[in-house]
């Protein structure tokens, strides 16, 4: 169970909705929707009612958020006493899979190459909680989508590359000639985990506006090799937000879809304290770098 959801449980009870546990904690209302969705998971009993806009507290939700209170004390209390002061040499970066897969070889050559001492320790979740620890200073740098109506205190922003995601599946799929989102519906999805407004999301997006039933996700992979593995081999569709993604044997195997209408929008983003000169280094070298935005896929 993720302590950090348990903290979404507690804001939730103190402030009465998700919108304001959002604003509450730094993070976006669909953060704490799947928070609490895979809270809920682990109970037979539910957790919230609903009441008008306000969510009313069970039982049992209150009992957990009180026992839930107490570990994580426990834990921050840990963490306060075993943290070691960073060291210079090492940059912490948090990221979204998607970001260390695109991003990975130009942090890697701006802060090692020429460096024998310097090394990098990458750190793969989902933006909310990456941005959480950022603002601890568990990270040097973040980069990830931006939350919607994310307020960045203390931090500079940088927009990174903003693509148009492609949804691909295998060659000789039945689905192959789809030319709408709508002749999509049905179908099996799968998707890298962790994060919240990843290309899953801009599926569910694309799924909600035309008022179609939610993407089916069968699979959830730890990475894009494990995805994209699946989907040349079976009838399962995926969304890539980058052509990066697509690597070794991958090009022959799988096939974009040629849909007439476009996905949203897929935006990466460096976050990182204003003061950090070394995390900005690193942030001029990604926007330097054309190959990190194509013009297509």
């Amino acid at each position: 169970m993720n302590l950090r959801y348990l903290q979404y449980l507690r804001l939730v009870i103190e402030h009465g909705s998700f919108a304001a546990a959002a604003r509450a904690s730094g993070v976006s209302q669909p953060a704490i929707s799947h928070g609490m969705r895979q809270l809920q998971q682990h109970f037979i009993t539910p957790l919230l009612l609903r009441s008008g806009r306000q969510c009313v507290p069970t039982e049992l939700a209150l009992q957990v958020a009180s026992e839930g209170a107490a570990i994580a004390d426990r834990v921050d209390a840990l963490a306060t006493v075993s943290r070691a002061r960073p060291s210079p040499y090492v940059l912490r970066i948090g990221l979204t899979p998607s970001a260390a897969v695109v991003c990975g070889p130009t942090v890697y050559s701006t802060w090692c190459q020429g460096h024998p001492r310097r090394s990098l320790e990458l750190t793969s979740a989902d933006e909310g909680h990456l941005l959480a620890e950022l603002q601890k200073g568990a990270f040097d740098l973040v980069l990830a989508p931006r939350p919607r109506g994310y307020v960045a205190k203390g931090l500079t922003c940088q927009p990174l590359y903003q693509l148009q995601p492609l949804v691909y599946a295998r060659r000789n799929h039945p689905l192959t000639d789809a030319q709408t989102i709508t002749a999509l519906q049905g179908a099996d999805w799968t998707s890298v985990g962790p994060s919240v407004r990843g290309p899953v999301n801009v599926l569910t997006e694309a799924f909600a506006v035309r008022r179609m039933t939610p993407p089916r996700v069968t699979v959830k992979c730890p990475d894009y090799a494990s995805m994209l593995n699946l989907v040349a081999h079976t009838d399962l569709l995926a969304v890539v937000p980058h052509p990066a993604l697509l690597t070794g044997e991958l090009h022959q195997q799988v096939t974009p879809l040629r849909l007439r209408e476009t996905l949203p929008l897929y935006e990466m983003w460096s976050f990182h304290l204003a003061s950090s000169r070394r995390a900005e280094a690193v942030v001029a070298a990604l926007l330097q770098n054309p190959a990190l935005a194509p013009q297509s896929m």
